[in-house]
Protein backbone atom coordinates (compact mmCIF):
# COMPACT_ATOMS: atom_id res chain seq x y z
CA UNK A 1 0.00 0.00 0.00
CA UNK A 2 3.06 2.20 0.31
CA UNK A 3 4.35 1.64 -3.24
CA UNK A 4 3.64 5.25 -4.14
CA UNK A 5 6.19 6.31 -1.51
CA UNK A 6 9.00 4.44 -3.30
CA UNK A 7 11.27 6.57 -5.43
CA UNK A 8 11.65 5.87 -9.11
CA UNK A 9 15.11 4.22 -9.68
CA UNK A 10 15.62 6.47 -12.71
CA UNK A 11 15.23 9.56 -10.52
CA UNK A 12 17.63 8.11 -7.97
CA UNK A 13 20.11 7.26 -10.75
CA UNK A 14 20.01 10.81 -12.09
CA UNK A 15 20.75 12.16 -8.64
CA UNK A 16 23.83 9.97 -8.38
CA UNK A 17 24.95 11.20 -11.80
CA UNK A 18 24.57 14.77 -10.60
CA UNK A 19 26.61 13.98 -7.46
CA UNK A 20 29.31 12.39 -9.62
CA UNK A 21 29.56 15.51 -11.79
CA UNK A 22 29.89 17.60 -8.66
CA UNK A 23 32.67 15.37 -7.35
CA UNK A 24 34.51 15.68 -10.66
CA UNK A 25 34.32 19.48 -10.48
CA UNK A 26 36.05 19.22 -7.10
CA UNK A 27 38.66 16.74 -8.48
CA UNK A 28 37.34 13.88 -6.37
CA UNK A 29 37.40 11.27 -9.14
CA UNK A 30 37.41 8.34 -6.73
CA UNK A 31 34.10 9.50 -5.17
CA UNK A 32 32.72 10.24 -8.62
CA UNK A 33 33.49 6.68 -9.66
CA UNK A 34 31.43 5.34 -6.78
CA UNK A 35 28.48 7.59 -7.64
CA UNK A 36 28.60 6.53 -11.30
CA UNK A 37 28.61 2.89 -10.24
CA UNK A 38 25.50 3.43 -8.08
CA UNK A 39 23.81 5.17 -11.01
CA UNK A 40 24.70 2.33 -13.36
CA UNK A 41 23.20 -0.29 -11.03
CA UNK A 42 20.00 1.76 -10.70
CA UNK A 43 19.73 2.05 -14.49
CA UNK A 44 20.04 -1.74 -14.63
CA UNK A 45 17.26 -2.04 -12.09
CA UNK A 46 15.13 0.29 -14.20
CA UNK A 47 15.71 -1.78 -17.35
CA UNK A 48 17.99 0.72 -19.13
CA UNK A 49 21.08 -1.33 -20.02
CA UNK A 50 22.51 1.27 -22.39
CA UNK A 51 22.65 3.88 -19.62
CA UNK A 52 24.03 1.25 -17.25
CA UNK A 53 26.89 0.52 -19.66
CA UNK A 54 27.50 4.25 -20.13
CA UNK A 55 27.90 4.92 -16.42
CA UNK A 56 29.91 1.79 -15.68
CA UNK A 57 32.28 3.14 -18.34
CA UNK A 58 32.26 6.57 -16.67
CA UNK A 59 32.96 4.91 -13.31
CA UNK A 60 35.93 3.13 -14.88
CA UNK A 61 37.21 6.37 -16.43
CA UNK A 62 37.11 8.18 -13.09
CA UNK A 63 38.91 5.31 -11.36
CA UNK A 64 41.64 5.36 -13.98
CA UNK A 65 42.08 9.10 -13.41
CA UNK A 66 43.25 8.09 -9.92
CA UNK A 67 45.37 5.21 -11.33
CA UNK A 68 43.01 2.71 -9.72
CA UNK A 69 43.49 0.12 -12.46
CA UNK A 70 41.89 -2.75 -10.56
CA UNK A 71 38.68 -0.77 -10.00
CA UNK A 72 38.73 0.49 -13.57
CA UNK A 73 38.90 -3.11 -14.77
CA UNK A 74 36.09 -4.12 -12.41
CA UNK A 75 33.78 -1.42 -13.79
CA UNK A 76 34.52 -2.36 -17.38
CA UNK A 77 33.82 -6.00 -16.60
CA UNK A 78 30.46 -4.91 -15.15
CA UNK A 79 29.75 -3.10 -18.43
CA UNK A 80 30.80 -6.18 -20.39
CA UNK A 81 28.56 -8.47 -18.36
CA UNK A 82 25.63 -6.12 -18.93
CA UNK A 83 26.26 -6.32 -22.67
CA UNK A 84 26.51 -10.12 -22.50
CA UNK A 85 23.02 -10.30 -21.06
CA UNK A 86 21.86 -8.26 -24.07
CA UNK A 87 23.64 -10.60 -26.50
CA UNK A 88 25.98 -7.82 -27.67
CA UNK A 89 29.05 -10.02 -27.72
CA UNK A 90 31.33 -7.84 -29.83
CA UNK A 91 30.96 -4.78 -27.57
CA UNK A 92 31.36 -6.96 -24.49
CA UNK A 93 34.58 -8.37 -25.92
CA UNK A 94 35.98 -4.86 -26.28
CA UNK A 95 35.34 -4.08 -22.59
CA UNK A 96 36.88 -7.38 -21.46
CA UNK A 97 39.96 -6.64 -23.56
CA UNK A 98 40.39 -3.19 -21.98
CA UNK A 99 39.83 -4.65 -18.51
CA UNK A 100 42.51 -7.26 -19.17
CA UNK A 101 45.03 -4.52 -19.99
CA UNK A 102 44.24 -2.71 -16.72
CA UNK A 103 44.62 -5.90 -14.69
CA UNK A 104 47.90 -6.64 -16.47
CA UNK A 105 49.23 -3.27 -15.26
CA UNK A 106 48.46 -4.45 -11.75
CA UNK A 107 50.77 -7.44 -12.46
CA UNK A 108 47.95 -9.93 -11.94
CA UNK A 109 48.90 -12.13 -14.86
CA UNK A 110 46.46 -15.03 -14.38
CA UNK A 111 43.48 -12.71 -13.93
CA UNK A 112 44.54 -10.66 -16.93
CA UNK A 113 44.84 -13.78 -19.12
CA UNK A 114 41.48 -15.09 -17.94
CA UNK A 115 39.76 -11.79 -18.75
CA UNK A 116 41.42 -11.63 -22.16
CA UNK A 117 40.33 -15.22 -22.82
CA UNK A 118 36.71 -14.27 -22.11
CA UNK A 119 37.17 -11.40 -24.58
CA UNK A 120 38.33 -13.93 -27.18
CA UNK A 121 35.21 -16.00 -26.57
CA UNK A 122 33.01 -12.93 -26.97
CA UNK A 123 34.59 -12.05 -30.31
CA UNK A 124 34.20 -15.64 -31.48
CA UNK A 125 30.53 -15.53 -30.55
CA UNK A 126 30.24 -12.23 -32.46
CA UNK A 127 31.98 -13.93 -35.41
CA UNK A 128 34.86 -11.46 -35.35
CA UNK A 129 37.37 -14.18 -36.12
CA UNK A 130 40.35 -11.99 -36.98
CA UNK A 131 40.04 -10.08 -33.71
CA UNK A 132 39.77 -13.33 -31.76
CA UNK A 133 42.91 -14.72 -33.36
CA UNK A 134 44.87 -11.51 -32.72
CA UNK A 135 43.80 -11.47 -29.08
CA UNK A 136 44.82 -15.11 -28.66
CA UNK A 137 48.30 -14.22 -29.96
CA UNK A 138 48.34 -11.29 -27.53
CA UNK A 139 47.45 -13.57 -24.61
CA UNK A 140 50.15 -16.07 -25.55
CA UNK A 141 52.78 -13.31 -25.75
CA UNK A 142 51.92 -12.25 -22.21
CA UNK A 143 52.80 -15.68 -20.86
CA UNK A 144 56.38 -16.01 -19.60
CA UNK A 145 58.57 -18.58 -21.35
CA UNK A 146 59.51 -20.20 -18.05
CA UNK A 147 56.79 -21.67 -15.84
CA UNK A 148 53.75 -20.01 -17.44
CA UNK A 149 50.59 -20.20 -15.31
CA UNK A 150 47.89 -22.61 -16.38
CA UNK A 151 44.74 -20.65 -17.14
CA UNK A 152 41.76 -22.86 -17.96
CA UNK A 153 39.96 -20.03 -19.78
CA UNK A 154 42.90 -19.62 -22.15
CA UNK A 155 42.94 -23.35 -22.92
CA UNK A 156 39.24 -23.19 -23.77
CA UNK A 157 39.72 -20.06 -25.91
CA UNK A 158 42.63 -21.71 -27.73
CA UNK A 159 40.51 -24.81 -28.40
CA UNK A 160 37.59 -22.75 -29.69
CA UNK A 161 39.82 -20.69 -32.01
CA UNK A 162 41.43 -23.87 -33.29
CA UNK A 163 38.12 -25.53 -34.16
CA UNK A 164 36.11 -22.56 -35.41
CA UNK A 165 38.83 -20.55 -37.15
CA UNK A 166 41.79 -22.75 -37.99
CA UNK A 167 39.94 -25.92 -38.94
CA UNK A 168 41.53 -27.86 -36.08
CA UNK A 169 40.14 -31.37 -35.63
CA UNK A 170 39.63 -32.83 -32.19
CA UNK A 171 37.24 -35.24 -30.50
CA UNK A 172 34.20 -34.54 -28.36
CA UNK A 173 36.00 -36.26 -25.48
CA UNK A 174 39.02 -33.94 -25.73
CA UNK A 175 36.67 -30.96 -25.90
CA UNK A 176 34.79 -32.17 -22.82
CA UNK A 177 38.04 -32.54 -20.85
CA UNK A 178 39.13 -29.05 -21.85
CA UNK A 179 35.93 -27.19 -21.01
CA UNK A 180 35.40 -29.12 -17.76
CA UNK A 181 38.36 -27.26 -16.25
CA UNK A 182 36.84 -23.83 -16.92
CA UNK A 183 34.25 -22.44 -14.52
CA UNK A 184 32.45 -19.51 -16.16
CA UNK A 185 30.88 -16.87 -13.98
CA UNK A 186 27.05 -16.83 -13.98
CA UNK A 187 26.83 -13.89 -16.39
CA UNK A 188 29.41 -15.52 -18.70
CA UNK A 189 27.45 -18.75 -18.91
CA UNK A 190 25.33 -17.79 -21.94
CA UNK A 191 28.25 -16.91 -24.21
CA UNK A 192 30.11 -20.00 -23.01
CA UNK A 193 27.14 -22.26 -23.77
CA UNK A 194 26.59 -20.62 -27.16
CA UNK A 195 30.20 -21.18 -28.17
CA UNK A 196 30.33 -24.71 -26.82
CA UNK A 197 27.28 -25.67 -28.88
CA UNK A 198 28.83 -24.05 -31.97
CA UNK A 199 32.07 -25.96 -31.47
CA UNK A 200 30.22 -29.24 -31.04
CA UNK A 201 28.33 -28.59 -34.28
CA UNK A 202 31.62 -27.75 -35.98
CA UNK A 203 33.14 -31.05 -34.85
CA UNK A 204 30.16 -32.91 -36.32
CA UNK A 205 30.56 -31.05 -39.63
CA UNK A 206 32.66 -32.75 -42.30
CA UNK A 207 34.19 -31.39 -45.50
CA UNK A 208 35.67 -34.06 -47.72
CA UNK A 209 37.43 -34.18 -51.07
CA UNK A 210 37.10 -37.48 -52.96
CA UNK A 211 37.90 -38.98 -56.32
CA UNK A 212 34.91 -38.96 -58.66
CA UNK A 213 35.37 -42.59 -59.58
CA UNK A 214 38.14 -45.03 -58.76
CA UNK A 215 41.07 -43.73 -56.75
CA UNK A 216 44.24 -43.29 -58.80
CA UNK A 217 47.81 -43.26 -57.59
CA UNK A 218 49.09 -42.01 -60.94
CA UNK A 219 47.46 -39.96 -63.69
CA UNK A 220 48.61 -38.80 -67.10
CA UNK A 221 49.48 -35.21 -67.83
CA UNK A 222 47.04 -33.32 -70.07
CA UNK A 223 44.29 -35.82 -69.16
CA UNK A 224 41.52 -34.15 -67.07
CA UNK A 225 40.57 -35.83 -63.80
CA UNK A 226 37.44 -35.32 -61.69
CA UNK A 227 36.92 -34.92 -57.96
CA UNK A 228 33.94 -34.42 -55.69
CA UNK A 229 33.79 -31.90 -52.85
CA UNK A 230 31.12 -32.57 -50.24
CA UNK A 231 30.07 -31.32 -46.82
CA UNK A 232 27.68 -32.59 -44.18
CA UNK A 233 26.44 -30.65 -41.14
CA UNK A 234 23.87 -31.43 -38.42
CA UNK A 235 22.03 -28.15 -39.17
CA UNK A 236 21.30 -26.25 -42.40
CA UNK A 237 24.24 -24.03 -43.37
CA UNK A 238 25.43 -22.16 -46.43
CA UNK A 239 28.86 -21.59 -47.91
CA UNK A 240 29.77 -17.92 -47.44
CA UNK A 241 33.41 -18.15 -48.50
CA UNK A 242 35.84 -20.69 -49.91
CA UNK A 243 39.41 -21.00 -51.12
CA UNK A 244 40.50 -23.71 -53.52
CA UNK A 245 44.08 -24.92 -53.41
CA UNK A 246 45.98 -26.69 -56.21
CA UNK A 247 49.65 -27.45 -56.67
CA UNK A 248 51.49 -25.69 -59.49
CA UNK A 249 51.25 -28.80 -61.65
CA UNK A 250 47.43 -28.55 -61.81
CA UNK A 251 44.92 -26.08 -63.23
CA UNK A 252 41.15 -25.96 -63.00
CA UNK A 253 39.24 -27.10 -66.03
CA UNK A 254 35.95 -26.78 -64.15
CA UNK A 255 35.61 -25.23 -60.70
CA UNK A 256 32.89 -26.42 -58.29
CA UNK A 257 29.62 -24.52 -58.83
CA UNK A 258 29.02 -23.73 -55.15
CA UNK A 259 25.48 -22.47 -54.52
CA UNK A 260 24.50 -20.03 -51.77
CA UNK A 261 21.41 -21.78 -50.44
CA UNK A 262 21.07 -23.44 -47.04
CA UNK A 263 21.48 -27.19 -46.80
CA UNK A 264 22.70 -29.77 -44.31
CA UNK A 265 24.43 -31.80 -47.03
CA UNK A 266 25.78 -30.89 -50.45
CA UNK A 267 28.34 -32.00 -53.03
CA UNK A 268 29.97 -30.45 -56.12
CA UNK A 269 31.93 -31.85 -59.03
CA UNK A 270 35.20 -30.28 -60.12
CA UNK A 271 37.66 -31.08 -62.90
CA UNK A 272 41.38 -30.37 -62.89
CA UNK A 273 43.91 -30.66 -65.66
CA UNK A 274 47.43 -31.95 -64.89
CA UNK A 275 49.72 -29.71 -66.92
CA UNK A 276 53.14 -30.81 -65.63
CA UNK A 277 54.48 -34.23 -64.77
CA UNK A 278 55.70 -34.90 -61.23
CA UNK A 279 53.75 -34.65 -57.98
CA UNK A 280 50.20 -33.32 -57.90
CA UNK A 281 48.22 -32.11 -54.86
CA UNK A 282 44.62 -30.96 -54.65
CA UNK A 283 43.46 -29.43 -51.39
CA UNK A 284 43.07 -28.74 -48.62
CA UNK A 285 40.10 -26.57 -49.58
CA UNK A 286 39.05 -23.95 -47.02
CA UNK A 287 35.30 -23.44 -46.66
CA UNK A 288 33.38 -21.09 -44.37
CA UNK A 289 29.96 -22.41 -43.39
CA UNK A 290 27.31 -20.23 -41.78
CA UNK A 291 24.14 -21.31 -40.02
CA UNK A 292 21.81 -20.04 -37.34
CA UNK A 293 24.04 -21.33 -34.54
CA UNK A 294 27.28 -21.82 -36.39
CA UNK A 295 29.96 -19.99 -38.29
CA UNK A 296 33.01 -22.14 -38.87
CA UNK A 297 36.05 -22.36 -41.11
CA UNK A 298 36.54 -25.98 -42.15
CA UNK A 299 39.44 -27.52 -44.04
CA UNK A 300 39.03 -30.48 -46.34
CA UNK A 301 41.55 -33.26 -46.68
CA UNK A 302 44.15 -33.15 -49.44
CA UNK A 303 44.77 -35.73 -52.16
CA UNK A 304 48.26 -36.47 -53.49
CA UNK A 305 49.12 -38.39 -56.64
CA UNK A 306 51.80 -38.73 -59.30
CA UNK A 307 51.49 -37.15 -62.72
CA UNK A 308 53.09 -39.14 -65.53
CA UNK A 309 54.10 -37.55 -68.80
CA UNK A 310 51.24 -37.04 -71.21
CA UNK A 311 50.76 -39.99 -73.58
CA UNK A 312 52.05 -39.93 -77.11
CA UNK A 313 49.95 -41.07 -80.07
CA UNK A 314 52.15 -42.26 -82.94
CA UNK A 315 51.17 -43.02 -86.50
CA UNK A 316 53.21 -43.94 -89.56
CA UNK A 317 52.65 -43.45 -93.28
CA UNK A 318 54.77 -44.92 -96.14
CA UNK A 319 54.82 -43.73 -99.73
CA UNK A 320 54.42 -45.34 -102.15
CA UNK A 321 52.47 -48.38 -100.95
CA UNK A 322 53.30 -50.33 -104.15
CA UNK A 323 56.30 -49.84 -106.44
CA UNK A 324 58.15 -51.65 -109.25
CA UNK A 325 61.87 -51.78 -110.05
CA UNK A 326 64.31 -53.71 -112.22
CA UNK A 327 66.75 -56.31 -111.03
CA UNK A 328 69.64 -54.51 -109.30
CA UNK A 329 67.76 -51.21 -109.29
CA UNK A 330 67.15 -49.09 -106.17
CA UNK A 331 63.87 -47.70 -104.92
CA UNK A 332 63.24 -45.08 -102.23
CA UNK A 333 60.47 -45.42 -99.64
CA UNK A 334 59.38 -42.20 -97.87
CA UNK A 335 58.36 -42.77 -94.22
CA UNK A 336 56.52 -40.14 -92.17
CA UNK A 337 56.14 -40.50 -88.41
CA UNK A 338 53.52 -38.33 -86.65
CA UNK A 339 52.85 -37.75 -82.95
CA UNK A 340 49.24 -36.65 -82.44
CA UNK A 341 49.33 -37.13 -78.66
CA UNK A 342 49.58 -34.58 -75.85
CA UNK A 343 53.03 -35.73 -74.77
CA UNK A 344 56.37 -36.49 -76.42
CA UNK A 345 57.58 -39.89 -77.55
CA UNK A 346 61.07 -41.00 -76.64
CA UNK A 347 63.41 -43.74 -77.91
CA UNK A 348 61.17 -44.86 -80.75
CA UNK A 349 62.49 -48.05 -82.35
CA UNK A 350 62.17 -48.46 -86.15
CA UNK A 351 62.95 -51.84 -87.70
CA UNK A 352 63.07 -52.69 -91.43
CA UNK A 353 62.40 -56.34 -92.41
CA UNK A 354 62.85 -57.34 -96.08
CA UNK A 355 61.85 -60.48 -97.95
CA UNK A 356 64.61 -62.55 -99.62
CA UNK A 357 64.45 -60.70 -102.93
CA UNK A 358 65.31 -57.33 -101.41
CA UNK A 359 68.24 -55.78 -99.59
CA UNK A 360 69.03 -52.42 -98.03
CA UNK A 361 71.26 -50.35 -100.27
CA UNK A 362 71.97 -47.76 -97.57
CA UNK A 363 71.85 -47.78 -93.79
CA UNK A 364 71.00 -50.48 -91.25
CA UNK A 365 67.72 -52.31 -90.57
CA UNK A 366 67.42 -50.87 -87.02
CA UNK A 367 67.39 -47.27 -85.92
CA UNK A 368 66.26 -45.30 -82.84
CA UNK A 369 64.53 -41.92 -82.87
CA UNK A 370 65.40 -40.23 -79.60
CA UNK A 371 62.57 -37.70 -79.40
CA UNK A 372 59.39 -36.73 -81.21
CA UNK A 373 57.43 -33.94 -79.59
CA UNK A 374 53.67 -33.54 -79.41
CA UNK A 375 52.13 -32.50 -82.77
CA UNK A 376 55.47 -33.03 -84.52
CA UNK A 377 56.26 -34.98 -87.69
CA UNK A 378 59.47 -36.69 -88.81
CA UNK A 379 60.35 -37.80 -92.34
CA UNK A 380 63.12 -40.21 -93.37
CA UNK A 381 63.85 -42.49 -96.30
CA UNK A 382 64.60 -46.18 -96.74
CA UNK A 383 66.72 -47.28 -99.73
CA UNK A 384 65.95 -50.77 -101.05
CA UNK A 385 67.51 -52.74 -103.99
CA UNK A 386 65.91 -55.66 -105.83
CA UNK A 387 68.18 -58.74 -105.98
CA UNK A 388 65.82 -61.39 -107.39
CA UNK A 389 62.73 -61.48 -109.56
CA UNK A 390 59.24 -61.60 -108.02
CA UNK A 391 56.81 -59.83 -105.74
CA UNK A 392 58.74 -58.85 -102.62
CA UNK A 393 57.75 -57.22 -99.32
CA UNK A 394 59.37 -54.42 -97.30
CA UNK A 395 57.98 -54.30 -93.74
CA UNK A 396 58.61 -51.35 -91.40
CA UNK A 397 57.87 -51.79 -87.69
CA UNK A 398 57.60 -48.91 -85.20
CA UNK A 399 57.72 -49.48 -81.40
CA UNK A 400 56.80 -46.81 -78.79
CA UNK A 401 58.29 -47.90 -75.42
CA UNK A 402 56.01 -45.53 -73.44
CA UNK A 403 52.79 -47.14 -74.65
CA UNK A 404 54.37 -50.43 -75.79
CA UNK A 405 52.36 -49.98 -78.99
CA UNK A 406 53.66 -51.45 -82.26
CA UNK A 407 52.77 -50.13 -85.72
CA UNK A 408 53.49 -52.26 -88.78
CA UNK A 409 53.32 -51.12 -92.41
CA UNK A 410 54.18 -53.21 -95.51
CA UNK A 411 55.09 -52.09 -99.04
CA UNK A 412 54.85 -54.35 -102.11
CA UNK A 413 57.96 -54.14 -104.35
CA UNK A 414 57.67 -55.87 -107.77
CA UNK A 415 61.12 -56.78 -109.05
CA UNK A 416 61.45 -57.66 -112.72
Amino acid sequence: MFDFLKKDPLDKAKKHVAKALNEIENDYFDYASIEYEKAANLFLEAGSPDFAVKYFREAAHCALEENQFARGAEMKICAAQTLLEEGRFDEAGGFYQEASDHIFREKKLSDSIRTLSVSIMCHLAARSFDTAVNLLRKAEKRLPEKSPPTVAALEVAREYVGVLVEGYETSHENLRKCISKFKPKPREQDVFDFLTNSVKLALDTTVELEWAGAEQKEVSAKTPIEFELRFKCPIPVRVVDYRLSLSNSLTFKKEPAIAEGYSSEESWLLTVNPVLNGNGTIGPFKITLEGERLLVHKHSNQIDFLIASAPSDLSMAISPERISCGLGDEVVLDVTLSNDGEGPANNITVTVALSDGLELSLGTPDRTIQFLGASENLRFQIYVRGISFGDELATIKLQDPKTNEEIVKTVMVKVG
